[in-house]
């Protein structure tokens, strides 16, 4: 009887931890490709997670990119501690901040810009418990962007994004993720993508 209702307690927690998260590449490949010449630059990460889940992101991204790219990887702080630019490198490249983006290209020899950043759309389900009066949901996803430095132009996009629901009348337990948890799933899911997907010359 105990194994009994040790199995069914497993099985409620295992069906209430399950959900999928999802992924859009968008118009670009899913291959990153790592050559021996080629140097990338982390960016800050950009996240509303707790400080120890935002430090775990950052060093996570950083052994990531070393590893793939043989240790032609580094942090932003590493142009940021040489004064070759100041304040944030923004998360469109493209259209914001031009003078740092232009130092990066003139003064610097990085070839990449890895952006990160993670968004919590939803969050009707934290701390929420018992029968819902109303449809409540959570829902976070986390975007990675690659940038030519030399061009400024995008060369990849991913975006992970997952959510959870419970219906009106339904009950939200312990075991209901928060955006917390999802965000760090969707987080990693990012970094399993490159991995898998990652396209070495050397």
């Amino acid at each position: 009887m105990k194994k009994f209702v040790l199995c069914l307690f497993l099985l409620v927690f295992l069906q209430s931890c399950y959900y999928p998260v999802h992924k859009d590449y968008g118009i670009y490949s899913k291959s990153l490709v790592f050559s021996g010449d080629k140097k990338w630059l982390i960016n800050t990460i950009r996240t509303t997670a707790d400080s120890h889940h935002r430090e775990m992101m950052a060093l996570k991204t950083l052994e990531l990119f070393q590893n793939l790219s043989h240790n032609k990887a580094y942090p932003i702080e590493t142009v940021k501690q040489g004064d070759i630019i100041k304040g944030t490198i923004p998360a469109d490249p493209q259209t914001e901040d031009l003078e740092a983006l232009e130092a990066l290209k003139t003064d610097t020899d990085f070839d990449y810009l890895v952006n990160i950043s993670t968004f919590k759309v939803r969050n009707g389900l934290d701390g929420a418990l018992g029968t819902q009066y109303e449809y409540q949901k959570n829902e976070t996803f986390a975007m990675m962007e690659v940038y030519d430095i030399k061009t400024l132009k995008k060369i990849y996009s991913l975006k992970s994004y997952s959510e959870v629901s419970v219906d009106k009348g339904q009950k939200a337990t312990i075991f209901t993720p928060g955006t917390e948890m999802m965000t760090m799933k969707n987080f990693m899911s990012l970094l399993k993508s490159v991995k898998k997907n990652a396209v070495i010359t050397y």
